[in-house]
C-alpha cells in the first residue's frame, strides 16, 4: 500500500497548520497567489487545500470579496463543551469496560512521564496537553462508536484555534492533572461508573471556564 503524500496533501497540512497556529489569523485574507508562492507550487495545489479546509469550516470563501481565515468563536466553544459533555462521558464508561493491558501499559508511560516532569513548568504544560490528547483519542477509539470519534476528533482544530487566540481561556483552559488522573485511574480500574462520573467533571470544568471568559467578555 502506497502512504506517500501528495504535493496536495502536504500543502493542505502546511496551511492548516500555519491557521491553528496563528501564523494565518482569523479574518485574514487568503490569496493564491501568494500561498503559491510561498510554498513553491502552482495554483492549483493550494485550490485544493482552500478546498480542503473549507470542508474543515477552517476558511469561509465570501463572494466578492474571497478566501478568508474563519474567525474564533467562543459562543462556538461553549457549544462544543456541550456536545462533548453528551457523548464523552458515555464514550469513556464504554473504554472502561473495552481497555486492554496493552492500552493501561501506554498510558502508564504517559503519567509516569508527567509526574516525572513536576519541577519544570513549562516543559510540564506540553506534556499535560500531550497527554490530554493521548486519553481522550483512546477513550474514542476504545468506545467503538465511529460516529463520535468522528464528532469529537472534527472539533479539535477548533478547539486549538480558540485556546491559541483567548489568552483568558488558555490561561484557564489548561487540562488538569488531577482530573486526567481521576479519568486515568478509572480506566486503570476499569470502572464504567468512575470513568462516566470523571470524565463529566473534566467537560463540565472546561465548559465552566469559557462560560467565565464569556461572561467577562459582554
Amino acid at each position: 500500500m502506497n502512504t506517500r503524500k501528495t504535493t496536495n496533501d502536504l500543502i493542505y497540512e502546511a496551511m492548516r497548520a500555519d491557521i491553528n497556529s496563528l501564523k494565518l489569523k482569523p479574518g485574514e485574507k487568503i490569496s493564491e497567489a501568494r500561498m503559491a508562492k510561498k510554498y513553491n507550487v502552482s495554483r492549483a495545489p493550494v485550490r485544493d487545500a482552500i478546498r480542503r479546509l473549507q470542508q474543515d469550516k477552517l476558511v469561509l470563501v465570501k463572494p466578492q470579496i474571497g478566501t478568508i481565515v474563519a474567525p474564533v468563536s467562543l459562543e462556538k466553544a461553549r457549544d462544543i463543551c456541550q456536545v462533548r459533555l453528551l457523548l464523552e462521558p458515555y464514550a469513556a464508561e464504554i473504554a472502561a469496560k473495552r481497555i486492554t493491558d496493552e492500552d493501561i501499559e501506554k498510558l502508564d508511560k504517559q503519567f509516569a512521564l508527567l509526574s516525572s516532569l513536576d519541577n519544570k513548568w513549562e516543559v510540564k504544560e506540553k506534556c499535560i496537553y500531550e497527554t490530554d490528547s493521548i486519553l481522550h483519542q483512546m477513550i474514542w477509539r476504545l468506545c467503538g462508536n465511529k460516529e463520535i470519534y468522528q464528532i469529537i476528533d472534527g472539533y479539535q482544530d477548533e478547539v486549538h484555534r480558540i485556546r491559541q487566540s483567548t489568552l483568558k481561556l488558555a490561561n484557564r483552559a489548561v487540562p488538569s492533572e488531577v482530573e486526567m488522573r481521576k479519568i486515568y485511574q478509572a480506566l486503570r480500574n476499569k470502572d464504567p461508573l468512575a470513568a462516566r462520573e470523571a470524565m463529566y467533571e473534566h467537560i463540565l470544568n472546561l465548559m465552566i471556564a469559557v462560560e467565565g471568559v464569556l461572561a467577562e467578555e459582554k
